[in-house]
């Protein structure tokens, strides 16, 4: 697939698309926040992320009911949507490749490798101290 067909992850500032390994999305508040794993190179420690904090849009609804004839709500920002569609798109690609549970095992192993270079990382800290 070409680049262009990835045209908001590209104006977030995603430089190789197909890096992309996996991704999360939470709300906290009234901002989105999306959350992009790369994949982890030759030659490096852990794997990269960054982080994206999207504002939600604040409308008014009119409720049938009640007292009050409007309620506040927030809803996802169209940008938000697109680049998490663009995403959908890739990892979807990236899944129909592994089997599940291929894909676990690699997240166990990884896991694995993270916690045992933590605990390397703590008791060299404590050596120091």
């Amino acid at each position: 697939m070409s680049e262009n067909n990835f045209d908001t992850l590209t104006a977030m500032g995603i430089e190789n698309v197909h890096d992309i390994e996996q991704y999360s999305t939470r709300i906290e508040g009234d901002v989105d926040i999306l959350k992009i794993y790369f994949r982890r190179h030759h030659g490096e420690w852990f794997a990269k992320s960054k982080k994206f904090k999207i504002q939600r849009l604040h409308k008014n609804v009119k409720v049938d009911a009640g007292r009050v004839p409007y309620r506040a709500i927030t809803e996802s920002s169209p940008y938000f949507l697109r680049a998490v569609a663009e995403l959908d798109q890739l990892v979807a690609q990236e899944k129909s490749t592994l089997n599940r549970k291929e894909l676990l095992l690699e997240e166990l192993d990884h896991l694995e490798k993270v916690v045992s270079r933590k605990i390397e990382d703590l008791k060299r800290q404590i050596d120091e101290l």
